[in-house]
């Protein structure tokens, strides 16, 4: 009897070590992920600013330049030179375009009341909306007249820049920095609707931007909507 008391003890005793082990384990890579998540995060938005700078740095050199006015008999010549430049200029642009795997980078968005700062990529993919908040496509970009709709998760492991979407009211600023601009959205509304409600990505006569979210934390069952106004 008592050998079997003890042979229970050290059952009991092991299941706690595993438990404990496996416990540990899952600590380990919620930490890994988290750290990991942080990491790709902080480059994207680093990334971009440093091409934003690089922008900076050319239109500058290009104001710095000297005009050269041209004689008539080299005009033709001059036209060419011209021609090869656009083409090299339009080469250099579009080599400028930062990307992250194959999205591209369209912007920074910071909402300074709810502490976000968090890149923008093309797309509304799990790739994307891990490390980003998401453009949906074929909506307006920032700046533009039309909806610029964005997507983001409420995570607390990764995509977790429109967590605390929610706490956003009237009045408070969304800011958009794209290449060299920086747009200024007013929050207007929010409100709640079922995923089916795709009328809230049509396009409008007016420069807004729509951020959306699931809603409430943890569920797929509504969206979290939330507008704003460009402060012109």
């Amino acid at each position: 009897m008592l050998l079997l008391f003890k042979k229970d003890e050290n059952m009991k005793k092991s299941v706690s070590w595993i438990l404990i082990g496996v416990g540990v384990l899952i600590l380990c890579f919620a930490l890994f992920q988290k750290v990991t998540t942080t990491y790709y995060e902080n480059k994207i938005i680093n990334e971009y600013t440093e091409y934003i700078d690089n922008l900076k740095d050319q239109k500058m050199l290009s104001a710095e330049e000297p005009s050269i006015v041209e004689k008539p008999d080299v005009l033709e010549e001059s036209t060419q030179i011209n021609e090869k430049s656009y083409e090299t200029q339009s080469e250099i642009k579009q080599e400028n375009i930062k990307r992250f795997d194959d999205h591209e980078i369209s912007g920074i968005i910071e909402i300074p009341n709810i502490k976000v700062s968090a890149a923008i990529l093309e797309g509304t993919d799990d790739k994307a909306l891990k490390y980003s908040v998401g453009h949906y496509p074929e909506t307006a970009q920032p700046g533009e007249v039309g909806n610029c709709v964005l997507l983001g998760h409420r995570n607390y492991l990764y995509g977790h820049f429109f967590r605390r979407l929610d706490e956003l009211e009237k009045g408070d600023e969304i800011i958009i920095k794209k290449d060299e601009n920086t747009y200024t959205y007013i929050v207007s509304e929010s409100f709640v609707v079922s995923p089916e409600n795709v009328w809230v990505l049509d396009q409008t006569s007016d420069s807004i931007i729509t951020m959306i979210t699931c809603t409430p934390i943890g569920t797929y069952t509504d969206r979290l909507i939330v507008r704003g106004v460009l402060l012109e």
